[in-house]
């Protein structure tokens, strides 16, 4: 239902050759490492939320460099889910769907944000895409605008 808590606990990069040539591989894996089950006090009632810790990582191919980066979510929803969630947590390592989809959507969101900032600082190219600017579309549209007087 609603994620009410998000921290990074390690930020970890390190570039480990300094020119390759060509393409590079560049893999994602996020991993829900412990679920568990914590109290969350709210003024004065006391609701029970996971606590769901992760590691997200960056691995460049031909040995270039990682980025790994470990924190929690704090998750609350209904009893049952979250009871739900703890018991397949512990039956099989593996959260409910919905519960999935939402936690690692998010961590998703806000880790590889960081990891495009760690991938900066060390001089690694970007963990995702970046968007290309067509100059000649944006000379184009400014010419087209512009009236003389």
């Amino acid at each position: 239902m609603a994620i009410v808590g998000f921290s990074f606990s390690k930020l970890n990069g390190e570039k480990k050759l300094q020119a390759i040539s060509g393409s590079i591989e560049i893999n994602h894996n996020i991993s829900v490492v412990n679920v568990e089950k914590t109290s969350l006090n709210i003024g004065s009632s006391k609701n029970e939320v996971l606590k769901i810790e992760f590691d997200f990582s960056v691995n460049y191919g031909s040995g270039l460099g990682t980025i790994q980066l470990v924190g929690e979510v704090i998750y609350s929803d209904m009893a049952e889910i979250i009871n739900e969630t703890l018991k397949g947590w512990k039956a099989d390592k593996v959260l409910n769907k919905m519960v999935n989809e939402q936690v690692l959507g998010f961590v998703y969101s806000k880790a590889i944000v960081k990891a495009l900032e760690l991938s900066d600082v060390l001089g690694l190219p970007a963990p995702i895409p970046m968007p290309k600017v067509n100059f000649d579309r944006i000379n184009k549209g400014n010419t087209k605008n512009s009236k003389k007087k």
